[in-house]
Formats: structure tokens, sequence, C-alpha cells
């Protein structure tokens, strides 16, 4: 690592406008005491945000906004559904795809960008050569023995003492090698040595290894790869599915940071390519007889009226950690990672109305109406920006259809979601109304509740 450099490029990154010099000081730190750490290969915010007991919010930004200096590179990871093992990188959206293969698990798998795609960051190869796999370490449930780390052309060794029985897999989570180890119930007092090559194609050699219990020595040498390793675990990868999985930055989590948007704004998916979304929060607003503003006003100063309404709206929408997606007219429509966030936005931003119309006419005041949806979308490129498609934001925009004035409408599904009820709780709103209703294009009557300011 060319720690005079590195020195340099994060000394440029204080310098930015509004930068948390707290948190570049984090980012180095860290840095420098892992220099010679595997772990260096693929950085991600939340160790930093653990290592420093700083905000991840204030830690992102500086990571962003490090990569235009030639600090970072972003990495987006594409990991496994079912043992979450990094399957495939990309340094650009453009290039993703949303269909995805494990050769671990040897299963494909639809790509679900709220909980398979991981952001992280690679040190730029200016100040750092080393050439690293793209590679993650297991998560917790594997339980993984031996952790050997092999450059090409190199042997390491290892032992572990197994005590139990049974069928172990072995497995290099750069090169995607596996082998199995067959472990008797038969003890053996002296320990037992045994060597793995790595081979070319993601092989080992052996495939599989027959050991009896007790002092097992492992030595592993690199034959093909520039980096290669071995780890052991027993069962079968593929009855993980489910299972708990590590804390990450996800490609959803990072869409709603607004200096993503304005540094990363021309990454997208291809304009043919999609993914799932498994939870987003959508919500729409709109200025409440608009037209009839335009008529009265004039259209030059109604313009600057709804400029206002865009500056109030877009501020408190950011200031939850929301993201606008775009604007029909005066709509807006945004969307959030929970429920809870939308709702305060909303509520913030009808105070802010309140404090503008104050010291307006009446015939010039603003009045919007808001609707809010929560579910499942599909993450697209339309007009060459990030956007969502599918059911979730058809109800969310109709859900806002039947709102009134100073209205806040949602569904039954932001209604059971934990982070809105605490949400409610905390802005001390009640339920004005629940109503079964008609929404057009959506089959059946549909629940919708109505809340709005105490006056």
């Amino acid at each position: 690592m060319d720690t005079q450099r590195l020195t340099q490029k994060l000394d440029l990154l204080k310098q930015r406008a509004h930068a948390s010099v707290p948190a570049v000081h984090a980012i180095e730190h860290w840095l420098l005491a892992h220099q010679d750490d595997f772990t260096i290969s693929r950085i991600t915010p939340i160790k930093i945000a653990e290592y420093s007991h700083l905000p991840l919010p204030q830690i992102v930004p500086e990571f962003l906004h490090a990569v235009p200096l030639g600090l970072f590179d972003l990495n987006w990871d594409i990991h496994c559904p079912h043992c979450y093992m990094l399957t495939k990188a990309y340094n650009n959206l453009q290039h993703a795809s949303g269909q995805g293969y494990c050769n671990m698990c040897e299963v494909g798998f639809e790509t679900d960008f709220s909980e398979q795609v991981e952001i992280t960051f690679s040190l730029n190869k200016s100040i750092d050569e080393r050439e690293f796999p793209p590679v993650c370490e297991p998560p917790p449930q594997f339980d993984s023995r031996f952790n050997l780390g092999v450059p090409y052309l190199q042997t390491a060794s290892a032992e572990e003492i197994f005590l139990e029985a049974g069928s172990y897999h072995y497995f290099c989570p750069a090169t995607f090698s596996k082998g199995t180890l067959i472990i008797a119930d038969e003890g053996c007092s002296s320990p037992q040595e045994f060597s793995i090559k790595q081979l070319a194609e993601g092989k080992f050699d052996p495939p599989v290894i027959h050991a009896r219990k007790g002092t097992i020595r492992l030595n592993l040498t690199n034959l093909a790869y520039p980096m290669s390793g071995l780890r052991v675990f027993a069962g079968e990868v593929s009855d993980l599915t489910g299972a708990h999985r590590p804390a990450t930055l996800s490609g959803l989590d990072i869409l709603h940071y607004p200096d993503f948007r304005k540094l990363f704004g021309e990454q997208v998916l291809s304009k043919r390519e999609q993914m799932k979304v498994a939870s987003v929060t959508i919500i729409f607003t709109d200025i409440t007889g608009s037209t009839q503003l335009y008529e009265k006003l004039g259209d030059a100063k109604a313009y600057n009226i709804v400029r206002d309404h865009f500056d109030i709206l877009f501020a408190q929408i950011e200031a939850e950690g929301g993201v606008v997606l775009k604007t029909i007219g005066d709509a807006v429509m945004a969307s959030f990672t929970n429920s809870g966030a939308a709702v305060r936005s909303l509520v913030a931003a009808l105070k802010d109305f309140d404090h503008y119309n104050h010291e307006l006419p009446e015939d010039a005041r603003v009045q919007i109406k808001t609707g809010m949806h929560h579910g499942q979308a599909i993450l697209v490129n339309l007009n060459d920006r990030l956007d969502y498609f599918g059911s979730t934001v058809n109800k969310a925009a109709r859900v806002q259809g039947v709102a009134d004035s100073g209205e806040i409408c949602f569904s039954e599904q932001v209604y059971q979601d934990a982070s809105f009820q605490e949400a409610l709780a905390q802005l001390k709103l009640e339920i004005a109304s629940r109503d079964l209703v008609n929404l057009k294009g959506l089959d059946g009557q549909q629940v919708v509740y109505k809340t709005r300011l105490s006056r």
C-alpha cells in the first residue's frame, strides 16, 4: 500500500465542502490498522461505523466522495440467497444482471436488489496494487474452520481438532473450489496430515479426503490463481436458506443517499435489465387545485410557488433518508427504505407548508395531498434513471388519489410496518379513518387509512 498517496487523497477528502472530518479520520485509522489484512480488499462502511462508533449516514458520503478522488473504487457485489457467499462483482451497475448463479450451491437465482446486492469499496490501484479477488468472509452460520489464504505458487498449513464424525466440506470463497472431508467415528491419537492442491477451473485435488476424529493438518498449495483460500464447515450450504444474514450496505440503501444520486447518477441498469426489490415504501404527493392556482395567480407567480413547494418537499424527503425519483407536473414520487421515515418526512413537510402559507393570501397557499404504499417492486432503467415499476407503485399512486388536502393516506401494508407504528407513536398521530375503497386498476376493495396533523 502506498501510504503517502493514501494520506494525500485523505487530505483532499477532508478539504471538500461539508466533509465530515471525524468520519475521514475514522476511515484513515481503519485502513492503516488493516493495511496488511485481506479484509481490506472488500471494505464496507459498516465496518468503519462499528470501529469508530460514528453513525453510518456520516460515514457513507465520505466513501462516495472518495471515489472521484481516486481513493476508492465502488463495487456492486452479488450474494447468493442460500449461502450468501459472493457470486459476482461489478464496478458499474450497468453491467449487473437480475439473474445470478452460485457455483457453491450450484443453483440459479433471481437477484434481489434490497437483500443480495451489497455495496463495498476497494482501494484504488494507484494506492494498492495488490490483486485481490472479489471475495467476502463466510457468514457466521458457516461456523467455518481453518482460515488459509495462499498466494500463487505458495503453500500454507493449519491444524484443527475434529471431535465429531460426519461429512464436512472444504471450499475456497475466491475460486469456488469445493471438496468433501469425511471423518470416521474411529479416533486417531496422532495428527493426520493431508495436502490439497488448488488447480485451475475451480478444482481441488483431491476432491475427497477420508480421515478419523482427532487433529487434522491441511496443507494448501496454490497452483493456479493469484490467491486461493480454504475454509471447512459442516452441513450443506443450501441448508442456510433464510438464515440470519450479516449487516450490509445494500443496493437499495445506497440509492437513498443524495450523494450517490449526485455523483453516480449515470450508474443505472441496462435498458432491458431489471432487479427485484423485496421491500420499498413509495410515496406520491400532489398539489390540490394547481390548475386554479395558475389561473388565479398567473404562470410566473404560480410557477415560483410550485418551485418553493418542491424545495420544501425535497428537503424533508432527503432529511429522512428518502430519494425523489421524479416529478410529474407538480406531483412528486419518492421512495424510502421504511415507512416510518416516509411518514416523518410528510409530517415535517406539512408543518413547513403551514409556516409557508402563513404569510400568503388564501388563493396563493399550497395544499398537498399524499399517499403511501409499501411492498415489492422492480427496479428498472427509465429514461436513463433508476426507477420503480409494478403494482406497489401503481397502488401508491391510487392511494394518493383518494386523499384530501392535508391528509396522509396509506395502505394496510404501510399500517402494519413496525417502523410506521413507531413513527405514529412518536408523532402522536391518530388514525382519522379506515375505509374500504375501490382503487382504479386494482381488483376488489382496498383498505385505506387516513391521518392528518393535529390543529
